[in-house]
């Protein structure tokens, strides 16, 4: 065959119904072509998309912003615990990384953390065996203490420097059981509910003779999703806690 400039094929070159039919022809399977190769690259994109999501390492990466004011993530004080899940130690890394970005006072720094295993459980049993039982149902154990240069005279936390620091631990603490809410691990904060002397607690963790006990963070995999555990009503709402001044 011998094609002619205007690149219609020579059979149809001097037919011009034959002509608008041959380039209508070729113009479908161009579209049908382009649909294909666009299928393919809509497909390989879904099949890598899913590969990065399926991988355990980089799923953080993808997580949605959630937003406290709606509800999520749903942080709630969970009591009760499925001690056959253990705790992915990625996700209790990732809630200390949170906590450390708690705001604090000039950068004090004041929060400490102690993750207590087995054998510092045991010691707190021995102290309360009343509770033994019910401290074999909790998985994890973090006791985030507070550490600070601005004790009163008798040690308390009273002076304003101390308050300041105080309130930074609160925070970091809230941001550790939040962050851990966001990968589905329940939390409590505990504290006189133990049952044990604090001093008895921070010597078991080793913790230093300047830091204060702030609370027991109990954690583990919830016995039921958290999305289905009910938040206790409050009391007060926007317009008892809020005052807007002009």
């Amino acid at each position: 065959f011998f094609f002619c400039k205007n690149t219609r094929h020579p059979a149809t070159h001097n037919n011009p119904t034959q002509a608008h039919i041959h380039s209508t022809t070729n113009a479908i399977k161009s579209n049908q072509a382009i649909t294909k190769t666009n299928q393919s690259n809509i497909m390989k994109f879904l099949l890598t998309l899913l590969t990065v999501l399926s991988s355990a390492s980089t799923a953080s990466a993808w997580v949605m912003p959630l937003s406290i004011a709606q509800g999520l993530p749903l942080r709630r004080s969970v009591a009760k615990y499925n001690t056959d899940l253990p705790v992915p130690a990625e996700a209790v890394t990732a809630a200390v990384e949170a906590a450390i970005m708690a705001p604090n006072h000039f950068l004090s720094e004041p929060t400490r953390m102690y993750d207590l295993g087995p054998e510092a459980v045991d010691k707190l049993k021995a102290l309360n065996e009343a509770k033994a039982k019910m401290f074999d149902g909790v998985p994890g154990w973090m006791l985030v203490t507070l550490k600070t240069e601005h004790l009163d005279e008798d040690g308390n936390v009273s002076a304003k420097l101390a308050l300041e620091d105080h309130a930074a631990v609160a925070c970091a603490t809230q941001n550790f059981m939040q962050s851990l809410a966001e990968d589905g691990i329940g939390t409590k904060w505990m504290t006189g509910a133990l049952g044990i002397d604090p001093a008895e607690i921070l010597k078991i963790a080793g913790a230093a003779d300047d830091e204060r006990m702030m609370g027991m963070v109990w954690y583990g995999t919830p016995g039921k999703e958290l999305s289905s555990i009910k938040a206790p009503p409050r009391k007060q709402g926007v317009d008892e806690i809020l005052t807007k001044v002009a």
